[in-house]
């Protein structure tokens, strides 16, 4: 028997019948129909009394309904509610963000909320096959009970009803809520309450707490350079639909200036992250986060940083090899790893992505570093991405490592800029010969096409694994 699912637009009782229209707008319906006959026994009638209320009922609360009905007739045989196949998250704020998640969803989608006078469509801000994000609910849309759907060429998903408020905003916002266990993989976007100042012990607000629009664009922002630039290390085979993400913006402050302060303000325009502040600061939200970003306001320091995560070394773990050792993919940590973010980042490159390939790797047990700088080895620490000649005259090794017993090259021009002539280091092979790596200095990409820089192989594998062990811990 044919099915045809819809949001109920009107119900009418003509007499002995009722007749129910339902379709994804008022403007757009089908009509169905049920008779209470003269013929019908006690039972029938029972049950189309039972179908009567329970259309009402979906009226009344916005349901979607499921009729069904013979292939050549509009008669109702018989009806389901819910399963809807979008799910609003959290409270539908005006002027806050606001995420919906799907399956399948198709990039070019649209938002459209609908009551019976309005009708405000929306292009989100952020969009993935399982969830999309608007940076900011627009006044537009109608306040109190409203309808939302998604929609694109070739595609429609199920109307849902939603109530849509003037505030307050909410503090703690889950933007997507990842896999459902108890400690899903979260990466954590908050906006930073503090600066201690380059005198320290010192403390200012910060201007981000005044500009929450600015905030969550920026949110947008980073998580689609996480997710939707040419590096696919978290979205492969939708490894991010797993993750859970959040997003935090709290006007109010609880304790000392000190406990407030997520990030430090370092010569000569160095924005720190202060990591032992993250986790006690997300606390109070009942939150944790594998990887947190602090975003922050300062006019004066701008430049992004990050500290790799400590992990738990004591806990479960996935090993491997590298090179002639025996590591391990540790599946927990006990310090998250933390990076900063200015509100005045250039939007054109990678920098939330370049600094999560520093906060999501860890220091000593496997370190993604800068390859714009030569440094130098660290006894005891595992470099994951660099390594160092005996001497500068020496030449390129052919062959950069091992990684689980299979051999990558090195990098012998560095992304075709060079190595230095006074540097040590060395870099393994790149994805994407044309372009420099996402940890090197991607500014230097030519025509400008930052956001299609990647990592280089071996890290990329090495990234990949690690994230998979953390993610189906």
């Amino acid at each position: 028997m044919p099915t045809t699912r819809g949001q109920i637009q009107r119900l009418h009782y003509l007499g002995t019948s009722v007749c129910v229209e339902i379709g994804p707008a008022p403007t757009d319906t089908e009509l169905f129909w049920m008779t209470f006959g003269s013929e019908d026994d006690e039972h029938r009638l029972g049950m189309k009394h039972s179908v009567a209320h329970l259309l009402a009922h979906a009226l009344g609360y916005g349901f979607s309904v499921s009729i069904e009905h013979s292939a050549d007739s509009a008669e109702i045989g018989a009806v389901t509610i819910g399963g809807s196949d979008i799910s609003p998250i959290g409270h539908a704020v005006r002027h806050d963000a606001y995420t919906i998640s799907g399956s399948a969803i198709p990039a070019d989608v649209e938002v459209v909320f609908e009551d019976v006078f309005t009708i405000t469509v929306v292009t989100p801000d952020l969009v993935r096959p399982h969830w999309i994000m608007i940076a900011e609910l627009p006044a537009s849309v109608s306040l109190g009970r409203t309808t939302v759907r998604l929609r694109a060429p070739g595609f429609t998903s199920d109307t849902v009803p939603i109530t849509v408020v003037d505030g307050p905003p909410v503090r703690c916002r889950v933007l997507y809520p990842g896999a459902p266990k108890p400690d899903p993989y979260t990466i954590a976007v908050i906006a930073n309450p503090m600066l201690e100042l380059e005198q320290r012990n010192r403390y200012s607000p910060d201007p981000i707490m005044a500009d929450r629009v600015a905030f969550f664009d920026m949110v947008a922002f980073a998580l689609g350079n996480l997710l939707n630039v040419a590096e696919d290390l978290l979205r492969r085979d939708e490894l991010d639909s797993y993750m859970r993400f959040t997003a935090v913006f709290d006007e109010v402050l609880f304790e000392s200036n000190a406990t407030n302060a997520l990030v430090e303000l370092n010569p000569p325009n160095l924005i720190g992250p202060r990591r032992g502040a993250f986790s006690n600061y997300l606390g109070r939200f009942s939150e944790r986060a594998d990887v947190a970003f602090a975003v922050a306001g300062s006019t004066t320091h701008t430049r992004a940083s990050a500290r790799l995560t400590a992990d738990d070394t004591g806990g479960p773990a996935t090993p491997y090899t590298y090179d002639a050792g025996g590591f391990e993919h540790q599946h927990f940590y006990d310090e998250p790893g933390v990076a900063t973010l200015s509100i005045f980042s250039n939007t054109a490159g990678l920098t939330p992505l370049h600094e999560f390939g520093h906060a999501a790797s860890a220091w000593p047990t496997g370190a993604v570093l800068d390859q714009y700088v030569d440094g130098g080895p660290t006894p005891g620490a595992l470099i994951v991405n660099k390594k160092w000649r005996v001497n500068v005259s020496d030449a390129v090794p052919g062959v950069f490592g091992a990684y689980n017993g299979t051999d990558y090259n090195s990098d012998a021009a560095r992304d075709g800029l060079g190595y230095a002539a006074t540097w040590r280091s060395y870099h393994p092979q790149l994805s994407d010969p044309a372009r420099p790596n996402l940890m090197d200095n991607y500014w230097l990409a030519p025509g400008g096409t930052f956001q299609q820089c990647r990592l280089d192989r071996l890290t990329y594998d090495w990234f990949s694994d690690r994230l998979r062990a953390k993610v189906f811990r």
